[in-house]
């Protein structure tokens, strides 16, 4: 590679980018598709600071400068607030877009695009039709399925996976953490592939602590057919929304790692599996939580 991404694993899609930089031959739009934590969005601000520096990405110059307080005047960047993207800020970026340009490029950074509305999408859509001269769209999306299908079309999609489970152990192995095999089992199975997050728990060992603890508590919970301890964990588990997250994130991870490890077995926890993705959707829709988890309690 010829950049420093500061990014684990990847290596083909990061290829292709470079590869269109190097020759010149740069979309007018891409979509970094996948997961969140994979990394897509620390590749997208990459993409956009080689773009703009006239220098190979020195990181010395007033464009490398500039793009690393965000305040580049070509660069326009829309983070993922958790907030909706509406049109009036569509229509704010189109007339930045028709300024006159100083910079290389114009490049319009846009992470999780699936938060535009379908009245901002369609305004957007247009832009990526007929986009200004030297305008490149760098976009992310944790699920391309909740975009325009009009909008998929217009881009050069490159997606971005989660890392095997060995291999991301043994890149985290390789960043030069001091940390202990078990540790970086655990991260390695918590993270389920990705990278950005392996890294956010590595250095946070309190968060990294909170996760251990419900991992033991998960491991107990499923070696019991008890359905007195299993209910009275639920009762616990619903007074923290934080923590009934990170539990849904580990039992899932569990059972993954207990299906790769026990593949004769493998029907069973592919049902599990499949309830606990069913209880989540069904806390999304705010059906009452307790008996949604007493539930999953009965059939796993």
């Amino acid at each position: 590679m010829k950049y420093n991404w500061k990014i684990i694993g990847h290596q083909k899609q990061l290829t292709e980018i470079e590869q269109d930089i190097l020759s010149g031959n740069i979309a007018h739009a891409y979509l970094l598709s996948g997961p969140d934590g994979v990394g897509k969005y620390s590749v997208a601000k990459k993409m956009a600071n080689i773009l703009q520096c006239e220098n190979d990405f020195c990181h010395e110059c007033s464009a490398c400068l500039q793009m690393a307080k965000g305040s580049q005047i070509d660069t326009v960047e829309m983070v993922n607030d958790g907030s909706s993207i509406k049109i009036e800020e569509v229509r704010k970026l189109t007339e930045r877009m028709n300024m006159t340009r100083q910079s290389p490029y114009k490049v319009v950074l846009v992470d999780s695009l699936e938060r535009m509305t379908t009245e901002a999408a369609n305004s957007f859509l247009k832009m990526l039709e007929e986009p200004p001269e030297r305008t490149v769209f760098i976009l992310t999306t944790n699920n391309i399925k909740q975009l325009l299908p009009t909008v998929v079309s217009r881009v050069r999609v490159i997606k971005f996976g989660q890392l095997p489970h060995e291999v991301l152990k043994g890149e985290l192995a390789n960043i030069g953490q001091d940390v202990t095999e078990e540790t970086l089992n655990m991260v390695s199975l918590f993270a389920q592939g990705k990278a950005g997050k392996a890294i956010s728990l590595l250095e946070s060992p309190d968060v990294l602590a909170g996760y251990v603890k419900i991992y033991h508590q998960v491991q107990n919970l499923l070696g019991t057919r008890n359905v007195v301890d299993r209910f009275a964990y639920i009762d616990e588990l619903i007074e923290d929304e934080a923590q009934l997250e990170n539990f849904f994130a580990i039992i899932t991870a569990v059972m993954r790692s207990r299906m790769l490890e026990e593949p004769h077995d493998g029907e069973r926890y592919i049902n599990a599996l499949s309830k606990i993705q069913e209880a989540g959707v069904f806390l999304k829709k705010n059906i009452n939580v307790k008996l949604v988890l007493e539930n999953l309690m009965l059939n796993i």
